[in-house]
């Protein structure tokens, strides 16, 4: 096997560990809480605790991976190791107690934290001559992502919630692992000369590109509603007649649509530009939320969800790849970060407002109110954001 195939099998691997981690910050942190004995009000505290530490951390650490040409190994290797740590620590401590809450804080945020210097970390490995294809790559995170959750929901059920942290444990290790593997690697072999080209092109200068400020007020936007849609599944599915039964089947329908558009996003790209696919991927953002909004049987919201396929599914590598283009190989990772907080910026918001919105409103109001917020977000993306950008001088 190539040396390039080896570097793109690594990459679709960390993928791989990164978002099983994700899938238990994401899927299982209820039930590990809930089982050490939280109550349901503590637990979102913690889980928004976890969500906004890791946000702020983000940007340092994007930063501090672009200072060298091996930071970004030895940035990622050390966040995955403590979050090995700390899973570790979860399966020592007693639940309930302030360590424990501490700990697991620290735990979400060490996760949150490591997305936008994954996402990038494609881009080391880009500069030393071999081209990733991220859809695929990220493809591969959602299939493991899928897996797990399969997996981890049945050993949960028959051995306990220990279960979760052992799962953190041994992904953490694997990314560790793999961390150890790229820095053997070696190193790009320009890295060196373009972080010197770049060091006085610091990251702010992103933000007075009119086409990266319009990504990232699209992306705020339109993750609050579908982390609405995710976040608040239960209530929607059941606001048409359904139960927990059909709302497993839908999570995993969406689930599996996301797939065919990241394994060929590479061919979308011979074919269209990044700012086009982004422009498509936040139409049918607001085209699916209108059709959640007006869906009034489970067949109504599998239709909607049909959208899944090219709005998210597209929404994910292209941005990826458009705040790639726009930025220097200096501020590869602090782009991905910019973009990484204000999607978990709209997540944190739709968790924190959208049982608000429910109790107050209603369902169907509260639907109109993320519909509104996806329709704008469109908006910004399809006024602000170039069909073919050029890169940030």
């Amino acid at each position: 096997m190539s040396q390039g195939r080896r570097l793109t099998g690594a990459y679709a691997a960390l993928n791989g560990v990164y978002w099983m981690l994700c899938c238990l910050i994401y899927s299982f942190s209820s039930n590990f809480l809930l089982g050490k004995g939280y109550t349901n009000s503590r637990l979102g505290v913690i889980v928004a605790a976890g969500y906004i530490v890791g946000l702020a951390a983000q940007p340092l650490a994007a930063a501090a991976a672009d200072r060298t040409a091996r930071a970004p190994l030895a940035v990622i290797g050390c966040s995955a190791a403590a979050v090995a740590l700390t899973a570790g620590a979860l399966l020592l401590l007693p639940g309930g107690g302030p360590a424990m809450t501490a700990v697991y804080v620290l735990f979400l945020a060490l996760v949150i934290m490591l997305q936008p210097l994954v996402n990038a970390f494609a881009y080391y490995i880009e500069r030393q001559g071999t081209a990733v294809p991220f859809g695929v790559c990220r493809a591969v995170g959602s299939l493991a992502y899928g897996l797990l959750a399969a997996v981890l929901g049945w050993v949960v059920q028959r051995t306990g919630v220990g279960a979760v942290p052992v799962s953190g444990l041994i992904a953490a290790a694997a990314m560790v692992g793999l961390v150890a593997w790229f820095s053997a690697a070696g190193t790009p072999e320009r890295a060196g000369e373009e972080r010197a080209e770049n060091r006085d092109a610091p990251g702010k200068s992103l933000l007075r590109d009119r086409r990266f400020r319009a990504l990232l007020a699209g992306a705020l936007l339109l993750f609050f509603s579908h982390s609405f849609l995710s976040g608040y599944m239960l209530q929607i599915v059941r606001g048409v007649g359904g139960g927990s039964g059909d709302m497993g089947m839908i999570t995993g329908y969406v689930a599996v649509l996301e797939l065919p558009t990241m394994f060929l996003f590479e061919r979308l790209l011979r074919r269209f530009s990044c700012g086009g696919l982004l422009r498509f991927a936040a139409v049918f953002f607001a085209v699916k939320n209108l059709l959640v909004l007006a869906a009034g049987s489970l067949a109504g919201l599998y239709g909607a969800f049909l959208f899944q396929l090219i709005s998210y599914a597209l929404f994910i590598p292209a941005s990826v790849r458009f705040a790639g283009e726009l930025s220097g190989p200096g501020d590869a990772n602090r782009a991905q970060a910019c973009v990484t907080a204000m999607t978990t910026l709209g997540s944190v918001c739709a968790s924190g407002f959208g049982g608000v919105l429910i109790d107050r409103l209603g369902l169907k109001a509260a639907l109109a109110v993320t519909a509104a917020s996806a329709c704008i977000g469109a908006l910004v993306m399809a006024l602000g954001v170039g069909a073919r950008p050029e890169k940030s001088r």
